[in-house]
């Protein structure tokens, strides 16, 4: 594949005021030799911090950003605000915390005739032990209480291709947190999407602090799990 005709971008911002700017520069550099034609959109899920008004000062400087803002709804809302948000017929969404290099999705577009989600999966996770060992147990659990397909190497990897004809076909999305990713994939896996996994590198954090390891998230992610299996 060349390029893309069309692709929706999304970043969730929670107080990521000293990586915006970095990113969107990133992202404009990639992109225009993704896609013919491209949007990328900052969601901001109501940020402490400047995120918020560095968001603003990217939008005015660039005509292919876009800023939206709501309030705090954790970061499977900010997933399913992008969602809405994106209007093209592929969707590209990573985190906003400078993790991953942007570039690597030039390793992905040669898959994207065939499948319908290619997803990325970490090579080595940059978070430590402590999150390492969380994430391989919501692997676990997932199987467990939700049927969650093993071969699924990197459940919250986030760096993903998706087709918008897979987003309609799963929504009603109901996760607001940490759970938001294993929901979009078991529902795709169930209605017979193809999915392509991509190995990806994974940087520590330069700026901000991390969420998904607080006991509120993943608390959060339990309850979540029994509302998900009462729905499935």
């Amino acid at each position: 594949m060349d390029k893309l005709p069309e692709l929706s971008v999304f970043f969730p911002l929670y107080n990521e005021e000293k990586n915006v700017e970095i990113l969107v520069k990133e992202a404009l550099e990639v992109f225009v030799g993704i896609a013919r034609k491209f949007e990328v959109t900052l969601i901001n899920d109501g940020s402490t911090d400047n995120t918020l008004e560095i968001g603003k000062k990217m939008e005015k400087e660039y005509k292919k950003i876009r800023l939206v803002s709501q309030n705090n709804r954790g970061y499977g809302g900010a997933l399913k605000r992008g969602f809405k948000e994106s209007k093209y017929s592929w969707i590209f969404l990573s985190d906003g915390d400078l993790q991953f290099d942007l570039y690597e999705v030039n390793k992905f577009l040669p898959f994207l005739e065939s499948y319908d989600l290619v997803i990325g999966y970490r090579t080595s996770r940059a978070e430590g032990i402590e999150r390492q060992i969380i994430m391989i147990a919501l692997k676990f659990w997932n199987k467990i209480f939700l049927g969650f397909p093993l071969f699924i190497k990197d459940i919250d990897c986030a760096f993903k291709f998706i087709k918008k004809d897979v987003i309609d076909a799963v929504e009603p999305l109901v996760s607001d947190g940490a759970m938001l990713s294993t929901e979009l994939l078991l529902k795709a896996y169930k209605k017979g999407f193809r999915i392509k996994q991509i190995p990806v590198k994974h940087f520590k954090r330069k700026f901000g602090r991390p969420t998904g390891n607080s006991l509120k998230v993943i608390l959060k992610a339990v309850r979540e799990t029994f509302v998900l299996r009462k729905i499935l």
